[in-house]
């Protein structure tokens, strides 16, 4: 390919309007799939990891599922317990099977599906009889034998690392079964009204361009009139290159105005969508959705008779951490910094005794200045050890003015006015980790054995524990890594 054809490819998969009319095409098949071959007789369900774009909120399932492509990578394959999708299944089940939907701009036209960890891992620990099925299943024109000879040798050491993993394997009374959907697909799975498993439709939304077969839209409508488009496979992924800041739930909103727009005007068009939205989005209203300190639904980690506990939302599936209670509390208010100036304390008193606001850099912008908001946090909890329970939640915007005003005025900085209050889903990632060292640096804080040294997979464990209550709090790999980095070390004594 010439230097030239090959900088028109990038840029018409990289434009605006080629993209979003390609999200449109795939989101219309989702729906055909969902209304006219299953008749709305299952949930469609967005992979968080890209499957957001092709679902539009208004018809789709709020539940949480997300499933990273590169699990099912050539000699990558996995089965990450931290991303195990068990509150999935368990709905999944509850609902007798969903549509999952997700896409993909290369390699395999549908990522592999192994329903048959979860599978094997519950026959493993409730000892399910032969009619019990563990077989993997995978579409062979896709999958081949070699490939598929080499992922089921690593299945039973998958399903033994979930059943002897903290998580609360799910109560299925059938055992999961995937079948794989696709544009090219001529006709949909027949699923009876009474069947014993529970169906996972896979649906990959997106045309595969590489190999033919599949009917590749060229044309599409800007108002009343027919025009020409480059269709791009995956057109969600990689938004931060081309989406200029919109979002997929911004998109749905806004679809007519978007879709109806001139291929000109629609740069323009998107940057004020996404102004817009983003002046909505103010910190009261966040708040009010979030439903995170206002709401005093305290959920004890890892279990409702631990001094620690969480506010961050309703858990996932219900648990008997969400009795938590407690007379005397000392709240931990989360806010958020980029940086963090040296020599300032993190960790300040808004109410003696009961309300603090812990300032917590980015572990990936300043990891150091991470590890020291970590060692205040440690050292308080010990002067607290047996005395009051801890509540660490997000900030509210009046502590964040308190914590402003608290700060020096003679101070060369104050950290606090470049702080910010994170997003729902943002306060459970930034708070996971905050309570795993506490878990792991203290844990007689939850009634845990002690222990001379912490290993990785304690620490696993106890992550594991939380991020099943909460799939979406899953922390970032900076945050881990430098959570790991503290405890292992000498940062915890």
């Amino acid at each position: 390919m010439s230097d030239l054809r090959a900088v028109k490819k990038y840029a018409a998969q990289h434009d605006l309007f080629n993209r979003l009319h390609s999200i449109a095409a795939d989101d219309a098949f989702v729906k055909s799939v969902a209304n006219n071959w299953y008749g709305g007789r299952f949930e469609v369900v967005p992979n968080q990891r890209c499957g957001t774009w092709y679902c539009d909120p208004a018809t789709s399932s709020k539940v949480y599922a997300y499933f990273k492509s590169t699990d099912g990578h050539m000699s990558h394959w996995d089965f990450n317990l931290r991303r195990s999708n068990l509150s999935f299944a368990s709905y999944a089940a509850e609902r007798g099977g969903l549509i999952l939907v997700d896409s993909t701009r290369k390699g395999k036209r549908m990522p592999d599906g192994l329903c048959a960890v979860i599978n094997l891992a519950i026959s493993l620990r409730e000892k399910r009889g032969e009619e019990w099925d563990t077989q993997v299943y995978m579409p062979p024109q896709i999958v081949p034998a070699t490939e598929r000879s080499q992922i089921e040798a690593r299945l039973q050491g998958w399903a033994e690392s979930l059943e002897r993993s903290t998580l609360p394997l799910p109560k299925l009374n059938k055992p999961l079964r995937p079948f794989f959907l696709h544009p090219s697909t001529s006709s949909p799975p027949f699923i009876a009204d009474s069947v014993d498993f529970t169906p996972i439709m896979c649906l990959s939304a997106s045309r595969w361009v590489n190999e033919g077969g599949d009917k590749i839209p060229s044309v599409t409508s800007v108002g009343l009139r027919k025009v020409g488009f480059e269709y791009v496979p995956g057109g969600g992924d990689d938004d931060e290159l081309w989406a200029r800041g919109l979002k997929p739930a911004v998109f749905h909103a806004h679809r007519g105005e978007l879709l109806s727009a001139e291929r000109d005007d629609l740069p323009a068009l998107v940057d004020k969508i996404v102004g817009s939205s983003n002046s909505e989005s103010t910190l009261s209203t966040r708040l009010d959705d979030m439903s995170l300190s206002s709401s005093a639904e305290f959920v004890g980690v890892p279990a409702s008779h631990s001094r620690l506990a969480l506010d961050v939302g309703s858990p996932s599936s219900p648990s008997s951490s969400s009795t938590w209670k407690r007379s005397h509390i000392s709240y931990v208010a989360i806010i958020e910094l980029d940086k963090c100036p040296k020599n300032i304390k993190h960790l300040t008193t808004l109410q003696d005794g009961e309300r603090y606001v812990l300032a917590v850099p980015s572990a990936k912008a300043d990891g150091k200045a991470y590890s020291t908001a970590l060692s205040e946090l440690v050292a308080f909890a010990k002067e607290l050890e047996g005395k009051r329970g801890i509540v660490i939640g997000s900030a509210t915007p009046s502590d964040l003015d308190a914590a402003v005003k608290q700060c020096s005025s003679d101070a060369p900085v104050n950290p606090f006015s470049a702080a910010r209050i994170p997003s729902p889903i943002e306060s459970r990632k930034a708070i996971i980790p905050l309570a795993l060292v506490l878990l792991c640096a203290l844990p007689s804080i939850a009634d845990l054995p002690e222990q001379t040294s912490i290993t990785k997979g304690t620490i696993a464990d106890r992550l594991h524990s939380m991020v099943s209550l909460w799939p979406d709090g899953n922390p970032a790999r900076a945050a881990l890594k430098r959570v790991n980095e503290f405890l292992m070390g000498e940062g915890r004594r």
